[in-house]
Formats: C-alpha cells, structure tokens, sequence
C-alpha cells in the first residue's frame, strides 16, 4: 500500500451498514412520496422505523409489502426509540442515545426526498453508555402525553409533551430516583385520559428480590408518585402492557371494592416467568396466572406484540426458542365478568426483539439474525386447546421440534448479513465477496446484473448494432446488425425477432460497412454506411418502407462517423470535414436539407456525437490531436454557427463520444484509446466543459454505447407485468462502456457511478441498444457478445448509495432434516491459485459434526463423485487452512477440539461437463492444545502451539515439525496470525495486542521485532506493508500500527547488530515482561467504526483503482472500505470539508443566533427573522439540528482512544443531503471553491477507488 513519508492517511466509507436490527416503533410518520399531504382524521399507523445502534430506516408497508422511504445514518450510538404519537397529525420519533439528550426528530416530505430534521435536544446527562444515566428504557403514553426514561440504575425522568398550534412543546424533566435498585423491564399503562401510569421490574439490590412498580404522573400537581409495589417471583423477566380491558366489558373492581377507589382506569400489566404468565393491576385486586406451552426446556418471553380488535383484542408472546402464544383476556361469564386470562400456542418464527401488528392483516418481526420479516395471518389460530387462569396448574405439551408455519405465511424478508462470521473477498472485477452469516452463505457483488434471456448465434465477425422504436411507438419494430461489407436486418413481430422480407428491404445490405443507423423525424430511418447515406420512410400504419433519398460522398472520400437526432444530422468524413443536414417537416414531409457550408479541421476526426433529443444546440466532435470540441448548432446564433465554442484537452485521441441528456443535465460521455473513461458535463447556454470526471477501466480503448429509459429501481422481469414500470420518473441515461470488460455509466442523484456489468460465462459486450418488446418492458437491451451471438436481456439490481451489493443467498442445504438445517457458519477459506474457489467449513449446532463444502463462482462443487454437496466428519472445526507444502497440490488443514490437525487432499476434475472435487483424509497428526489460528508460511504451515510457534511440513503419516519458536511470555492465546511475503508474521492475542515476528532462515526460528504498549483484544489483523498493520478489536476499534522507521532500518541494513543486541538482551537484567521485544509498535491510525471487525483483506487493484484499499467487515453485517489519501491537496480538502460538517450544528446555529440579534436591533426586525432562517437554512435551527441527536462527532469516533489519521467519509458524504442553501454557505465559511468541487471530490472516491 502505498503511504506518504508523513504518515498514514485514511478515508473511511462504509459501503453496506450494519443491520443487527434492536428497535423499531409504528407510526405515521410522513406522506409516502407520491400522495399529497392531508390532515389526518384517523391514526392509521401503517409505517414502521426500525434502526440499528447507527442508523434509522423508515418502511412502509400499507400495500403488504416493505417499501423503503428513507434511510438516515445517525453518528451516535442509539440506546432507545419510540413514535411519539399525536391525535390528527403525524407521528413524531424519539431517541435517546449516548449522546446524553433525549431527542425529538420529525420525517419530512421535501419535494421527493425525505428528510429527518431535528425539534428538541434536551440534555439529561454526560455523554456516553452509563448505568445510571436514563437511556436504557423509553416509554411513550399511548395518548402522546409524556415520555419516561429510565436508567439501569436508580435515575428515571419523566418529560411532559403538548401539542398546539401545530407546534410540540416538551416541558422540563421531573426527576424521580430509587436508590439500590436496578431495572429490568418498564412498560406504559393504557389508562385512556387518566393521569399516565407507568410499571417498572424491579430487582433490589439488597436482597435481589423482585417487585413489580407502578409510578402515575399526577398531572395537575406536576409531580410523580409511586402508586404500588408487589413482590413477583425471581424468575420474572418480561413485562408488557395490556389495553384498557373496561373497554372491552370486562369488570376490574370486583363488587367487594367498587367503594373503596376513586372512578380512575385500573391498569393492567403482563408479566412472564420462566414457566408461566402472570395478570396483575395496579390496585393489587387481581394476579392471575397461567402456564405457558412448554417442548422440553423453560422458556424466555423476549417479546410482545398487541392487535385491538372492535370487540377484543389478543396479543402475541414470543419465547427465545421462537414460539409464539396467543393470549387472549376475556370476561369470566361465572365471576361477575372479571379477567380471565388465557393462552395458548400460535406458531413458531425465529426469535424476535420486537413485533408489531398491523391493521391489514400483517406481522412485521424484527428478528435477532434474518432482519426484518413481513408476514400475514392465514388464521387467528386454535382457540380449543387453550390453558386459562382457571385451571392455572394446566400445562400445555408441544413437540420437541417446531413444524412448519401454521397460522402466518411469510411474505416478504430482509436479506441480512448479521453476524458475519468469516469472509471471502475477492480481487477481480467486479468485486465480490463470499460472506458467512448466522442465515448461510451470502454473496455480495459489486456491479450491474445483466439477466440473459435469449441467446442466437450470429454469422462472424458481427461489430455493431442499432434498434428502431418510432417516437409514436413505444415498442421496437428493427434491429440492424453491422456485419463485414454487409448488414442484417431483423423485424421484431409480437416477441419475435424474424430477418425482414426482402422485398420490404430497401436498405443497403451488401457491398458496404453500415457504421450508423438512426431514426429522424417522425417515421425516417437513416442508414450510414462508408460511401452513402440512405433515407428510408416507414409506413407507421402498414410497415412498409420506400426509399426516399440517397446522399453520396464525394468521389475518393468515405464516410468515418455518424451521429444524428430527431432534427439533425452530422457525417465525418475522410478528409476531415463534417456534413451537416437537418430535417425539413414544415411541409407534412420529411426531407433532408444540406448546409451550405461545412466544418473543416485541421485533423483526423475519430468520433462525434448528438444527443439523443429533438434537437441539440451543439455537436461534440473527437480529434486525433487528443482534444474534443463543441461545435454549435445553434441556428439563431448566425455568427457562432457551426463554429467551435469550446475545446477540452485529453490525455490520448478519443475513441468514442456520446452526447447524452440525463436529469436535465447534458452529459459528454468520452472514451480513449488509452482506456480511460471521462465523463464532462456540458453548459447549455455557452457550451462550455466543466465538472470532469475521469475512471481508468482497463487497456483496451473505449467505445461507448448509449442506452435511454433506464429504470434503476426495478430488480426483476416480474415488474414487467405492471403496466406503471414504464411510466416511472426514476428512468435516466446511462452510458455502456466496452473495454476488457463491459461497464456501465450512469448516474443517480449527485453520485456518478461507474460499475462493471456482471456477464455469464465471462463474457463481454462489443456492442449494444435499446430493446423494448410486449414481454420486455423495462431496462430490455439487445447486444453483440465477445463470442459472437446475439444476447437479449434486461439490466436490474443498480448500484446506489444505500445499496453498494446486490446480495444473493447460496444454499449449503440438501435436505430439510435436522442434521442438514443446523450448521452453522465457521470459515471461508479462499484458494491463493484459483481466486473463484472459496472453501466453506461448518460446524454442527448441536452434534459435534463439521461438514466441507466448496463454492466456486457463487455456485456449490459436487463432491467425490457421489452427487454430494458437502462432506462431513467428525469433530469441531477450531481454525482451518489452505496450503501447498512447497508442491502444486492443495491441502486443506483442520484444528479440531479434540486437539489433533486433520489433513485433506483437495484436487479437482470434470467428469460430463461438470467440475468435481475430490477430497481425502490424508492423516492426523496430535498437537496437545486446542489451536485457533493457522497459517501457511514459505512451504509449511504454521501452528501456535501452548507458548510455541511451530511449522510443520508434509509427512506420509502425519505432519512434521520443522521448527519451534517461543512467543514472548505475555501472549496467552494467539486469535489470528497473517504474513508477509514469507518473512514476517504478525500474531493477535486475545488480550496482548499484536505482536511482529521476522523469520530467520540462519536460525530456523522467528524472532520477536516489536509489540504494543497498551493492550488490545485483537479480533483481526492484516499487513498493508512489511512494517505496518491493520487490525481491530472486541471494542470497535479500527488502528492501524507501524515499526519505527530506525528500527525498519536497522533491520534492512544492519540485521546482524540488531539480532546480536536482541539476543543480548535476553541474558540482561531486565525483566522480561517490561521489554519482551526490542522495539514498541507506533500508533498511526485510529477509528472507532462501531461494529466488531471480523476480517481485513487489502485489494491492490480494486475495479481498476490507481491504488489499494482495504475491505473490512463487521461482526453487525457491516462492510466497509479504508482508501488511502496520497497527495497533501487530497488530505487537506478532507480533512477541511470533515471539520466543517462536524461543526455545522454550531456553525449554523450562531449564525441563525447572529441574524436574531442583528435583526433584533432593526425596528423592523421582528417581521423578518423567520425569512432570515429561512434563506439559510429550511430546517429548525435547534441544537444539534445537524447531527439530530446532538452528539459531538469527535468524541463519537474517540470513544475509546483519540481519533488519528482517518477521515470519516460518512460524514463528509452528509454534504450532499444538505439543502442546497446549506451547501452554499457551508461552502462560503469553508473558503471552497463551489459545491460542485465537493461534490466531485466525494464522487471520485466511490467511482475510482472503490
């Protein structure tokens, strides 16, 4: 990797979030994008936000299915979140998280885009995770009247809301405390206009004995009391309310005490032990019970969910083992129609931290690893076999084992990562990553699905290709295909592509090079080809089609390029002019009309283009010179026409050009025979080039296709059925770019991207159009490929921002037994030789079985020739590993707990087509310890044994020691080990940091260099170069540590010194453990990201980058990207644009603070400081408005140890949700040149380095 003599510095960017999914509320937060906003007259919550520690997701799911509104990263670490509700108005959201203030946040629909602005940012204690800070719990009145905070330990607040004029207003905190005692659980009473009652579960930590309190707001004296508290038994863990039962008829004061309370709602709580359900109020008149449906073992109810019905309601339990119970409460007919409390079993779904029921039959679960699910009741369930607080001592029996779902079907589910268990990543274009979760084996690619559809083989040598669709029509009807000296033509006939009839057939199809085809005017087709221009009319109604002009180059001249528009078009020819026609329609007929005069330049012209449009003001012509000009076409600008406006200078001679309109922006596509892509947009008024963004692609020059009506929100051919998925606005221009691979050019929003195209077969595209059939309705195209046939097919799964991967599951399951449905992910184990073959070791959740499998190209290798997917074995996999032994054979190496290497073979075959593995048990060799890090080092492979490094070679009955090093006295148990080169290792301790260790060839045996000064729980490490590394701890941390630069001397140039004084040293008399190694590592870089790294893997040459990054990944599901910052200009422009985002909450605040005041000492300034706020920025300028929650951005990425040396790209990228007003002056303080160059600069890193 490459760094700058000054130190190391790094642009982090998180390219997929995490998604360990732990809150979720329901509301109606805002309009979805496409409905006008309205009052609200009823609450019809049909929207859900979910978030994970850092960041929050709205979903709406009215018409049964997720559809994500919005996404929004929030740099803090989120502890709780509620919807606040608020009776005919939109729901507001409520978060509290480490940044010590409880905050309000409220969804907008500003033109389109959703946003999240922040109302209120209270503090209630110090930044950070704290057990007696009231951030652990959050509850909201179900009438939206005030919230409850709760800490772990002894502090609770209470803040009173009210809602008028349109306006929410949050009262000061009422701070209530009770020492020793901890919080387990808290829930809000339903108590309809009562004053608000809240319960707690309670654990005293005198005696640990566990009580159930009930706290009401007194709201006309401003104060909290406790009402009651009643002891519950020592295994209650759950609380969860219940609705106001009187609603549903049920009597809550028996006759015997109807004298002796006041009118007020007696509230209601469910409580849950280990083996049953307890009823209990606040009054203390009823504590019913019931036991819960038990398999084999106790249960743990870790979540509840309540559906209200006209006349009833029921709710819904979740035990940790994934049974759901229906709980119903219902009068009792033989007691004066008290509760009574029932419950029986429902279904059984993966474990969930939260669910919620929708009015349109819906379940949504968040659950613990598969994300978020969608499902929908087939049935209310068996109300027969029910336990009921009657019969309290009643036990329902289940199976051991849950079947398949009975009363809910599953609809719809998030495809999620967390926790990433171990990954593959690899260095080929596109990139794509094996990834093994808790749900499987995921692969994750970095590019455009290109979907084939039909494939047709075509006579050789075919070049090119054109479609013909009518501007009245909004299918194809031609395709033309360039062939030598002759071309193809094919009518499209409802679906079908046939060769059109040859008396219908008067286009130029022999004896010359078709180089353009296009479409003018209403029903033209014209024809280039090397020695004419043929101008066809078409029949819209009938098909048929006469000739109508031929145009001739002169005598000796040839026709090099073409490019037309609807209205006009432009010929280059061989001595270096170009012909200008347009078209004449004032007549009801269709004819080309010829300049007067034409362009001459100096040299060889090598493309040009027009837009695709009605008609363009400016024509872009290619040069040999290595330039690109603008010509304008502009006919009431007489003195500038056909003159050249503007000239950019190239690198090399452009090879192809592209002009193309796109989110109202005209675009100059430019492809150059050195390989490089440039991407210029054009000025619509004066023609000039600006904004220049430029990609290496490969070594091949460039050619450059356009393709119109890209839709790049639609995923598959099952949208085609919706007639509305060609009428979408979200269609934009994208440009195909064909080098040694095929890639695509497109953009959304202000991000340019420019992703390669995933082919079948590696395969490419030499040429491609536009295709749109009945069948084929969106994103269709019809290309030439690299082997010569014609390919049909569709683009789909589009790159954006918030969704860099297109993921798809790889199942490693034949059957559905319990043997084949319990493994769960261990290893990936990539194959250094061949970079598509990835290793998958599993082990067995309960049986002590390990099973291997091989993936190649996202696909699973038969095994040993018995139709068998997968091997299994004996045993518990602790570590694995690839390696040769010094031969061309693979080897693939287990650690297993029962203290023994297993060695395999490993080779590969085809056996009819298909490629086969072949994997043997060689032998096993005893080790004595449990080994949990291998490697493979020169041409053995080295295991940490004990306190011991030893590498072991290949023998015939097991594998021999060739060599036995001792690790410095500290390290207790090495995690994880990576080499350079095959002369430096670096060793992970659990507990002792890294350790850097140098391989002397002399001595047979490693030498310890240099360890850390504080300890650090390593999770994962990786060399970036031979004196520094990459690695991350259990805490979150990311850093990365480097040798002194005398010592890395010293080693080059003086080894022998070195290794004498080092020896030395260890009969000195100092004690080991103050110097174990001569050297200490220095701290370069640090970062907290938040997430658990789980794996490093540095990509020298990621999607033709011009330097290496890092990809690492996160135990949450995280994957994201360090990119190195190699020029000064480039480390102080982000480290400038970084500084300003952090400080916008302040900046923009005593800014709005300053207009206050200046227009407070105006006499006219009262009328005027909403208009002030409002040119600066269109969101409340609250504190904290910009960070949302108020948390100091600094300190969020310090939060273990300063910040140094990496730029949060996160954070930069939040420029570009800014309002544009917001961009303006943020630009303006910064002393930037425009927003423009930000937001190149924040582009560029994701188009050219990732």
């Amino acid at each position: 990797m490459t760094v700058n003599s000054s130190g190391l510095e790094l642009y982090h960017l998180t390219l997929q979030r995490q998604s360990n999914y732990v809150h979720s509320c329901v509301g109606h937060f805002v309009d979805p994008l496409n409905s006008a906003p309205a009052k609200r007259k009823s609450r019809k919550d049909y929207q859900v936000c979910i978030a994970t520690e850092t960041h929050v997701e709205l979903f709406n799911v009215e018409e049964g299915e997720f559809q994500r509104l919005t996404s929004v990263p929030i740099f803090a670490t989120i502890t709780a979140m509620q919807s606040l509700p608020v009776e005919t108005n939109y729901s507001y959201l409520v978060l509290v998280t480490d940044a010590g203030n409880l905050s309000l946040l409220q969804f907008v629909n500003d033109m389109g885009t959703i946003r999240l602005h922040s109302l209120f940012n209270e503090p209630f204690s110090r930044s950070g995770l704290r057990r007696v800070a009231p951030q652990r719990y959050l509850q909201v009145d179900p009438q939206g009247r005030c919230l409850f905070l709760s800490a772990t330990e002894r502090n609770r607040l209470c803040y009173q809301t009210d809602f008028k004029n349109n306006t929410l207003n949050v009262s000061s905190p009422l701070e209530f405390r009770k020492p020793n005692c901890i919080t387990i659980a808290t829930a809000v009473c339903d108590v309809a206009f009562d004053n608000p009652v809240y319960a707690c579960l309670e654990i005293d930590c005198a005696d640990q004995s566990r009580h159930l309190a009930f706290y009401m707001l007194d709201v006309g004296l401003n104060h909290i009391i406790q009402q009651q508290q009643y002891a519950v038994p020592q295994d209650t863990n759950f609380i969860f309310t219940v609705p106001n039962l009187e609603k549903y008829g049920i009597n809550t004061r028996p006759s015997s005490h109807k004298n002796d309370f006041d009118d007020m709602i007696n509230p209601f709580v469910i409580m849950a032990t280990t083996d049953r359900l307890l009823l209990q109020d606040a009054r203390g008149l009823f504590k019913l019970q019931v036991m819960l449906p038990v398999r084999s073992t106790s249960v743990t109810i870790i979540s509840a969910a309540v559906h209200k019905l006209k006349k009833e309601f029921f709710m819904l339990l979740q035990a940790h083992n994934g049974d759901l119970y229906k709980v119903k409460i219902v009068p009792n007919e033989a007691e004066s129609l008290v509760p009574l409390l029932s419950v029986s079993f429902f279904d059984n779904i993966e474990p969930s931290s939260k669910l919620h029921i929708f009015r349109n039959g819906l379940l949504m679960a968040l659950q613990e690893y598969s994300g978020y699910k969608l499902y929908e009741f087939e049935s209310l369930g068996d109300d027969a076999n029910v336990a009921t607080s009657n019969e309290h001592s009643k036990v329902l029996e289940l199976p051991p084992s849950p079947s398949n779902l009975e009363n809910l079907s599953i609809i719809q589910y998030s495809k999620n990562l967390n926790p990433i268990v171990s990954v593959s990543v690899s260095e080929t274009t596109p990139l794509t990553i094996l990834a093994q979760s808790k749900n499987g084996l995921q692969q994750l690619t970095s590019g455009i699905d290109f979907e084939e559809l039909i494939t047709s083989p075509l006579p050789p040598n075919a070049a090119g290709i054109w479609s013909i669709r009518f501007a009245l029509d909004s299918l194809h009807r031609l395709v033309f295909l360039k062939l030598p000296k002759a071309t193809m033509i094919l009518q499209i006939d409802e679906g079908t592509l046939e060769e059109l009839a040859e008396s219908n057939n008067h286009f130029k199809t022999d004896g010359d090079t078709t180089i353009f085809v296009g479409l003018m005017g209403k029903r033209s087709i014209v024809q280039v080809c090397e020695n004419c221009m043929l101008q066809v009319d078409y029949d819209l109604n009938t098909g048929l089609m006469n000739l109508k002009n031929e145009w001739l180059p002169p005598a000796g001249i040839r026709v090099l390029h073409a490019s037309c528009s609807l209205s006009q078009l432009a010929l280059a020819l061989s001595n270096n002019e170009i012909v200008y026609f347009e078209i004449d329609t004032s007549s009801g007929l269709e004819t080309l009309n010829e300049a007067q005069s034409r362009i001459e330049l100096p040299e060889r012209i090598t493309a040009l283009s027009l837009p695709q449009c009605l008609r363009s003001d400016f024509l872009a012509v290619g040069c040999a010179d290595s330039s690109v000009k603008v010509i304008q076409l502009r006919g009431s600008d007489e003195d500038n026409f056909l003159e050249v406006v503007s000239i950019q200078v190239l690198l090399s001679s452009p090879y192809s050009l592209n002009l193309a309109s796109s989110n109202n922006a005209l675009l100059l596509h430019i492809g150059l025979d050195s390989g490089v892509y440039i991407r210029s947009s054009v000025d619509k008024v004066n023609g000039q080039l600006f904004d220049t963004r430029t990609k290496y692609i490969g070594p091949k020059p460039v050619k450059i296709s356009a393709l119109s009506q890209i839709d790049y929100k639609s995923m598959s051919l099952e949208e085609d059925d919706d007639d509305e998925a060609s009428e979408r606005i979200d269609q934009i221009s994208c440009a195909v770019l064909h080098c040694e691979k095929t890639w695509l050019s497109y953009e959304i929003g202000d991000l340019l991207c420019v992703k390669p195209i995933v082919l079948p077969r590696n395969i490419s595209l030499e040429a491609i159009a536009d295709f749109k059939t009945s069948d084929l309705k969106s994103n269709g195209c019809c290309a030439i490929s690299s082997r010569g046939s014609l390919m049909i097919g569709r683009f789909g799964h589009f790159t954006e921002l918030e969704k860099w991967f297109h993921q798809e599951e790889i199942n490693t399951d034949e059957d559905s037994t319990e043997i084949g449905s319990n493994f769960n992910s261990r290893f990936i184990l990539p194959d250094s030789s061949d970079g598509k073959v990835a290793f998958v070791v599993e082990n067995h959740s309960v049986a002590k079985k390990c099973r291997i499998s091989i993936c190649r190209s996202g696909s699973l290798l038969e095994i040993n020739s018995d139709a068998a997917k997968y091997l299994l074995i004996d045993g518990t996999c602790l570590s694995a590993q690839i390696s040769r032994f010094g031969t061309n054979d693979c080897y693939l190496v287990l650690a297993s707990n029962t203290m023994k290497l297993q060695t395999f073979s490993v080779s590969f075959k085809n056996e009819n087509g298909k490629r086969i593995a072949d994997i043997k048990l060689l032998h096993e060799t005893s080790v004595g310890e449990k080994v949990h890090a291998m490697a493979a080092f020169r041409d053995k492979l080295l295991v940490p044994i004990a306190n011991n490094l030893v590498l072991y070679a290949m023998g015939r009955k097991q594998l021999l020691k060739k060599s036995i090093s001792t690790t410095p006295p500290s390290i207790t148990k090495i995690v994880h080990i990576c080499q350079w080169e095959d002369r430096r290792i670096a060793i992970g301790d659990i507990h002792e940091s890294v350790t850097l260790l140098l391989f002397d060839k002399r001595l047979n045996q490693f030498i310890s260099v240099a360890d850390d000064v504080v300890k650090r729980h390593v999770t994962a490490v990786e060399f970036l170069d031979k004196s520094t590394v990459i690695g991350g701890d259990r805490f979150g941390n990311i850093w990365a540590l480097r040798v002194p630069q005398s010592i890395e001397k010293m080693l080059d140039e003086e080894y022998i010194f070195f290794l004498s004084k080092f020896l030395g040293h260890s009969q000195s008399d100092i004690p080991r453990n103050i110097m174990e190694c001569p050297c200490k590592w220095e701290l370069v870089s640090h970062f907290y990201a938040n997430d658990i790294p789980t794996s490093f893997r540095v990509l020298k040459n990621l999607n033709m980058s011009d330097r290496a990054c890092v990809i690492y990944t996160g135990l949450q599901g995280t994957i994201a990207c360090l990119v190195p910052l190699i020029t000064k200009g480039e480390v102080e422009f982000m480290h400038k644009l970084e500084d300003g985002i952090r400080d916008s909450d302040e900046t923009f605040f005593m800014e709005a603070e300053a207009n206050r005041a200046a227009d407070a000492r105006d006499e006219f300034g009262p009328e005027r400081p909403p208009n002030s706020q409002s040119k600066l920025s269109p969101r409340p300028l609250v504190e904290g408005a910009f960070s949302l929650v108020g948390r100091d951005h600094v300190a969020y990425r310090s939060y273990y140890v300063p910040v140094k040396g990496v730029v949060d790209g996160d954070m930069c990228e939040q420029f570009l949700h800014l309002y544009p007003s917001e961009q303006e002056f943020l630009v303006k303080k910064l002393k930037l040149k425009n927003v423009s160059q930000i937001k190149s600069r924040l582009a560029e890193v994701r188009t050219n380095h990732v």
